[in-house]
């Protein structure tokens, strides 16, 4: 099977931006722009009507080509296409009325309009690149609904103003090759010189906008194709372990138990393979070893920096045993935080209390003593708070947190009273 070079997603764009330079010169590229710049030089011919035509199928020729590369490029292949597969396709009618239009109004506005007409040339030399773009990862009539141009430029971020000052900076250089070579050069070779300039710059900003959509893939919801051709290819080991367990958990769920267990004991897993193991040991009432893995995964979770998912394996094993507790002060305190942080009071005030009840000497235990007492008071218990606050000032008078508790107990103490 032929094997392609694969573009990598997490590359910064700029740095793609940067070697993209040489990505006219790879594969078919050059043959190609080499051989619609040859077929562009017909219209040096004295045949009346026929230099327009020639211009004009050149333009289609190396449109056509360059769409193919930004496909390619948006699919994860780091090397240009042989050919342009889809030059039949409805997109690609509409990339070639879109360029078109756009370069009509880039050369006739200033003229009408002026200043104005200038600005009108900048505005739609902005949104352009998102049209094109939008042509792959959206369709047709998205690419001409303006809404769509502004949530896609929004999940492209800062990387589209990279893209724009590059096709900017590349207009202003075909702009100077035009002026240099077609218009003030040698009248067969600069013009020459002039169409492989701008061939060479058609199929580079072409190749940026699709590598711009690799990149931000994920944000757009596009699946590149070289990713679903790998999967399929080389699914990945986990998730055919875990068919593996799902087809042997039909009649020996125990056996399919051991297989994850093993698995696991090797160090980082995926997330699925973890909750189907924790699937398997409550189907079979393995309480414990629930309440086991459940300290071993939020350990995980807390170090990988998924605080939220490692709480939800908190109120999981809370559900199993409700003295439930994370084992460790680097693990409850900062679930205990998150918890609070994230409008999760009754959760953030069992870790709090667990904390200060667990490792009372530690350092970090007035902290979580000053959480608790604010849980407390979010959730109006007011009586438990005062309790809380008297305790820790009694037990770390001279702590710097000392002052924000005699500050809370004072508030606590000036509000009304309600009368049962």
């Amino acid at each position: 099977m032929q094997r392609h070079a694969l573009a990598d997603a997490s590359t910064p764009f700029a740095e793609r931006a940067r070697t993209g330079w040489r990505y006219p010169m790879r594969g078919a590229a050059p043959i190609t722009i080499g051989a619609v710049t040859l077929f562009e030089s017909l219209a040096f011919l004295p045949i009346t009507g026929f230099r327009l035509l020639v211009v004009v199928l050149g333009w289609i020729a190396i449109y056509t080509y360059a769409f193919e590369c930004l496909r390619r490029s948006a699919d994860g292949y780091a090397d240009p296409p042989e050919i342009a597969v889809h030059a039949e396709d409805k997109t690609s009618v509409a990339l070639i009325l879109i360029q078109l239009t756009g370069n009509a109004i880039g050369v006739l506005a200033p003229i009408f309009l002026g200043v104005p007409g200038l600005l009108v040339s900048l505005a739609f030399a902005f949104v352009l690149p998102v049209m094109t773009m939008s042509l792959t990862f959206d369709g047709v009539g998205a690419a001409l609904n303006p809404a769509t141009w502004v949530a896609a430029i929004g999940r492209f971020g800062g990387a589209y103003l990279v893209l724009f000052a590059v096709m900017l900076a590349s207009s202003l250089l075909q702009a100077a090759a035009q002026y240099a070579m077609k218009d003030h050069g040698p009248t067969f070779f600069g013009t020459l010189g002039y169409y492989l300039v701008a061939n060479y710059l058609t199929v580079y900003n072409f190749h940026l906008m699709g590598a711009l959509i690799h990149h931000r893939h994920e944000a757009l919801g596009y699946r590149p194709e070289s990713q679903a051709i790998a999967e399929a290819i080389e699914p990945d080991d986990d998730m055919a372990l875990l068919a593996h367990v799902n087809l042997i958990a039909r009649d020996d769920v125990p056996a399919a138990t051991d297989i994850l267990t093993e698995r696991l004991r090797e160090g980082l897993a995926p997330a699925a393979l973890h909750a189907r193991y924790r699937e398997l040991l409550r189907a079979q009432g393995r309480q414990q070893e629930l309440l086991v893995h459940g300290q071993i995964w939020i350990a995980a979770l807390v170090a990988g920096r998924e605080p939220r998912r490692a709480l939800g394996v908190v109120q999981d094993c809370l559900d199993v045993d409700p003295s439930f507790l994370p084992d460790d002060t680097i693990t409850c305190g900062p679930l205990a935080d998150t918890a609070a942080h994230g409008g999760m009071t009754r959760l953030a005030l069992h870790l709090a209390l667990g904390y200060l009840r667990t490792w009372p000497a530690d350092m970090g235990a007035p902290h979580y003593g000053l959480l608790a007492l604010r849980m407390h008071e979010r959730l109006g218990q007011v009586a438990e708070a005062a309790a809380l606050g008297r305790r820790l000032l009694a037990e770390h008078p001279e702590h710097p947190l000392a002052a924000d508790i005699e500050a809370l107990l004072a508030s606590l103490a000036a509000k009304p009273k309600v009368r049962t």
